[in-house]
C-alpha cells in the first residue's frame, strides 16, 4: 500500500513548530504600562478576539492600528496577522508610544484606547482607571 498524505505529517509538523516558536518568542514584560495595557485588553491572552470590532490578541490591535503603525515608519512593516504575535504586539505599541514623545502613562494609555484624540475623549477615562488599577496593584 503506498502512503498518498506524506504531505500532511509535513504540514502537521510545521504547523506545530510555528506554534512552538509562538510560545518560545513570550517576552518578559518589565514594562508596567504595557503589562497593565494587557490585562485590560485581553487578561494575557495572546489569543483573543473580538469579531465585533476585529480586534486581535494580547493587545487587541485593530487594523486600523496596523495601517497607522506602518504610516508612522513610513514603511509596510506589520501585517494584520502580526496582531497575534505578543512581541509584535508590543513593538507596535512602542512605536505608537514613540510618537507621543513625552507623554504621560494615562495619554499613552488613553491614545491606545481611543485614536490620536483619545485622551480627549470622555470614555477613555473609564479605560485609564482600568490601567491604572493594574498599574499600582497587580504589577510586581
Amino acid at each position: 500500500m503506498k502512503y498518498k498524505l506524506l504531505i500532511i505529517p509535513i504540514f502537521s509538523f510545521f504547523c506545530t513548530a510555528s506554534i512552538w516558536y509562538d510560545k518560545v518568542e513570550e517576552p518578559i514584560i518589565e514594562d508596567p504600562l504595557i503589562a497593565a495595557i494587557i490585562q485590560v485588553e485581553s487578561g494575557g491572552d495572546t489569543l483573543a478576539y473580538n469579531s465585533k470590532e476585529d480586534a486581535v490578541g494580547c493587545l487587541q490591535i485593530r487594523p486600523i492600528m496596523v495601517r497607522e503603525v506602518n504610516r508612522l515608519l513610513g514603511k509596510d512593516s506589520f501585517t494584520l496577522s502580526d496582531r497575534w504575535s505578543k512581541v509584535k504586539s508590543i513593538q507596535m505599541f512602542n512605536i505608537l508610544r514613540s510618537h507621543l514623545k513625552g507623554a504621560s502613562d494615562e495619554k499613552i494609555a488613553r491614545t491606545w484606547n481611543g485614536g490620536y484624540n483619545g485622551h480627549n475623549i470622555p470614555q477613555t477615562m473609564q479605560y485609564w482607571n482600568k490601567v491604572k488599577k493594574y498599574t499600582l496593584n497587580n504589577i510586581k
